[in-house]
């Protein structure tokens, strides 16, 4: 789980950027090694094409024969190092799609399963499912929590479907915005969202193109690709996310949060639909045992 405050982020973060900044390294050093790599060429074919030395044929043979090895030794390093940046950079752009992108004109990944998934569910604000359920499940989240992310998309869409579409189970989700900048923003276009009736939406949409902590992908463009697969009115989204109202939601879920002792991410209350909630503690891919506690209330 994804612990919160000070520690949560000294311990994970870093890595995350490290591994931005090296991938970024690789990307924009290929311009310059294509550069290089064109100046060596040129000077190999220019050693070829130049002029016998007057000092003797022998002597002017051995002189050109050294600068064309010479010129191939140096392309051929030029080149090794070349194929060890971009494998190490992961071979360019195809992780950032895969995960999301901030840049504008980015198609918005997993519409079509996010779409399925929730479907015909009723969603009010920060709650999924029918308000007559028995049985309620609080989750905390962080947008940039890569455990929420894991959550989201593999125990989630099961749970959704056997106990939230029958009508068993009432999902509420509380966000909180402790990892960093990023995650501010994100939240308040959650809260956002929620105040469209789309909260849900627009969170499982993130979580399919959740990119790395802290490395400022949560631009406006994003958000309003979230906002505009998600079925939100988009205008009234970005207007709603820049009032004081925005950070409301936040602020209550770190009350709430701080009540119930909860200190990292995601975490769970479970109980009644309106009578007492009591933490539940498992991993993001136990979905047994989420089972069982929901189960345990059912009967």
């Amino acid at each position: 789980m994804r612990t919160s405050a000070e520690d949560m982020f000294s311990a994970y973060g870093p890595a995350w950027r490290q591994g931005s900044a090296a991938a970024r390294r690789g990307i924009d050093a290929r311009p310059r090694l294509r550069h290089r790599l064109r100046i060596v060429r040129e000077s190999a074919v220019m050693s070829s094409k130049s002029p016998k030395s007057t000092s003797g044929a022998g002597g002017g043979d051995a002189a050109k024969r050294r600068n064309i090895i010479l010129a191939a030794v140096v392309a051929v390093a030029v080149v090794a190092v070349a194929v060890v940046i971009i494998v190490s950079s992961g071979g360019g752009g195809k992780d950032k799609a895969s995960s999301g992108s901030s840049k504008a004109g980015t198609p918005v990944q997993g519409v079509a399963d996010s779409k399925a998934m929730l479907e015909g569910i009723p969603q009010e604000g920060r709650f999924l499912g029918d308000p007559k359920a028995k049985v309620t499940l609080v989750e905390f989240n962080d947008y940039q929590c890569p455990f929420c992310k894991e959550f989201a998309l593999t125990t989630l869409p099961v749970i959704i479907n056997d106990y939230v579409r029958p009508g068993k189970l009432r999902l509420e989700l509380r966000t909180l915005a402790f990892i960093g900048p990023d995650s501010e923003k994100a939240a308040q276009g959650g809260a956002a969202a929620g105040a469209q009736n789309h909260e849900w939406d627009f969170t499982d949409l993130f979580y399919r193109n959740q990119g790395p902590e802290n490395t400022g992908y949560v631009t406006e463009s994003f958000l309003d690709g979230l906002y505009k697969a998600a079925g939100m009115d988009v205008a009234a989204a970005k207007q709603f996310a820049a009032t004081p109202k925005a950070k409301l939601p936040s602020a209550e879920a770190q009350a709430l949060a701080g009540k119930y002792g909860m200190n990292s991410t995601p975490s769970f209350l479970i109980g009644e639909t309106g009578g007492t909630l009591e933490k539940l503690s498992i991993t993001p891919t136990d979905d047994k045992g989420l089972r069982a506690a929901i189960d345990a209330l059912l009967k």
